[in-house]
C-alpha cells in the first residue's frame, strides 16, 4: 500500500520548523553545519515532520535517535567484514 504524500509546499514558518529541528539535531550530535551526514539528518527531520510531528525538539530527538542507530549499525557491518589481509 503506497504511503500517504504530504503536500508537496512547505510554508514558511514550516521550513523554519524543520531548520530549527535540525540545528538542535546537529547540536545534540555535535556536529557543524558542513558535516558529511548532514544531508541525511534533514532528510530524518523532513520525515518526522512529515508524519506529523511539529515540534521541534521532538523532531531533533527522533532525527538524533536515528542517526545514533544508523551510526552504530554502520559500525557493525564495517567490523564484521573480513579483512583482506
Amino acid at each position: 500500500m503506497p504511503r500517504k504524500m504530504r503536500t508537496l509546499f512547505y510554508s514558511s514558518d514550516d521550513w523554519n520548523i524543520m531548520e530549527t529541528a535540525l540545528l538542535r539535531a546537529s547540536k545534540k550530535l555535535n556536529r557543524s553545519k558542513d558535516h558529511v551526514h548532514t544531508d541525511r539528518l534533514a532528510r530524518r527531520v523532513m520525515i518526522f515532520f512529515d508524519r506529523g510531528l511539529v515540534d521541534p525538539d521532538a523532531i531533533a530527538s527522533a532525527a538524533v535517535n536515528q542517526e545514533l542507530l544508523i551510526s552504530d549499525i554502520a559500525a557493525l557491518r564495517s567490523s564484521a567484514r573480513p579483512s583482506n589481509s
